[in-house]
């Protein structure tokens, strides 16, 4: 199958952290031409507007599941002074990340990292004051139990603004989750948002994702 032909059925597909490693081997470098462009895909996009209207004043940010660095790029550009780095399990779609500018044409990301975030999240820096994802908690890839290992990245009140597949969502509980760690008091009671993952006009316009916005208790 040629990276052109890649698109929703194979990544939903995948069900292992290795099989994620080899679609986007595979895929990073049409990745944005022959999906995002093609298919007039806003996630990215939409998750750094939330962000930008939900999290007050921060410095150090974290975006998890980084890909191509699209939603980085987009917070970048709504907030210039940000300094952003990322985690993603490919290697291949962190070069692409890598290449991101901002405004005045300085990299996007500070640093980045491979890391599997479906285990316990090696983190060389001080906690964050707020992270970011975008199309990575959606089938296939992460379920809620990731939620876990992204709060100790965090500081004290930090902000979670996590963008997880409407299906996916409902399928596999988060729901439930999100209430056992409300309850454990590791986080503050999440505020829902829905958000369009496609402009109108596109073939999949229509899908949603959910956004859980919330910040963690240390």
């Amino acid at each position: 199958m040629s990276d052109e032909a890649l698109g929703l059925d194979e990544a939903y597909s995948v069900q292992s952290p290795d099989d994620n490693r080899r679609l986007y081997a595979k895929w990073a470098a049409t990745y944005e031409s022959s999906f995002v462009d093609a298919k007039q895909y806003r996630y990215p996009k939409a998750i750094a507007e939330v962000f930008n209207d939900e999290v007050d004043a921060v410095t150090r940010v974290l975006d998890i599941g980084t890909g191509t660095g699209l939603t980085g790029m987009y917070v970048s550009r709504l907030r210039p002074g940000l300094v952003i780095d990322g985690m993603d399990i490919s290697p291949e779609m962190l070069a692409q990340a890598r290449l991101k500018t901002r405004a005045d044409a300085s990299a996007v990301y500070r640093e980045l990292y491979v890391r599997d975030l479906t285990e316990s999240v090696e983190n060389e820096n001080k906690p964050y004051e707020a992270l970011f994802s975008s199309g990575t908690f959606t089938h296939g890839h992460l379920g809620p139990q990731s939620l876990r290992n992204l709060l100790p990245l965090l500081a004290n009140n930090g902000w979670l603004i996590v963008g997880v597949n409407n299906e996916h969502f409902e399928a596999k509980g988060f729901a439930e989750e999100l209430d056992l760690l409300v309850a454990l008091g590791a986080i503050k009671t999440p505020i829902i948002k829905r958000i369009d993952v496609y402009e109108p006009g596109s073939v999949h316009y229509g899908d949603q994702a959910r956004v859980i916005i919330t910040r963690v208790i240390i």
